[in-house]
């Protein structure tokens, strides 16, 4: 009987330091996950449309949680929001311009800016004080 009581004690110490591990959702780790998949997102459709030689369109999902090139939807985490500020899609060009364009990521009360340069299609991310 004593036995068992001191496997019962060891298995619940070890479950308790076992579940101190486990992952949590991070809503500012949700953010710097999500802006740097969406700006490499962009940077690949840029290159695409440079290697390619055809216009390549790069759109966030009508909901908000996504985003999408050429029609391929990628989502993102649930904390997360993406919301277009100006035009509705960037497309990039061939000779590796861009319709220029910003997209705001949030996440926990926290936003980040990716931003795509018209002229050099150039994108870059910057957190909002």
């Amino acid at each position: 009987m004593i036995e068992m009581i001191v496997v019962l004690a060891i298995l619940g110490l070890a479950l308790t330091i076992t579940t101190g591990f486990v992952a949590r959702r991070n809503p500012t780790m949700d953010l710097s996950v999500a802006s740097s998949r969406l700006a490499g997102a962009m940077r690949l459709a840029r290159s695409r449309a440079i290697t390619e030689g055809h216009p390549v369109l790069f759109a966030t999902t009508p909901d908000g949680r996504g985003y999408r090139v050429d029609n391929i939807a990628t989502i993102l985490p649930p904390s997360v929001t993406v919301a277009m500020e100006g035009p509705a899609a960037i497309m990039f060009a061939p000779d590796g311009s861009a319709t220029g364009g910003a997209l705001r990521v949030a996440s926990g009360g926290r936003s980040r800016v990716v931003t795509v340069n018209w002229l050099t299609g150039r994108i870059t991310v910057a957190e909002i004080p």
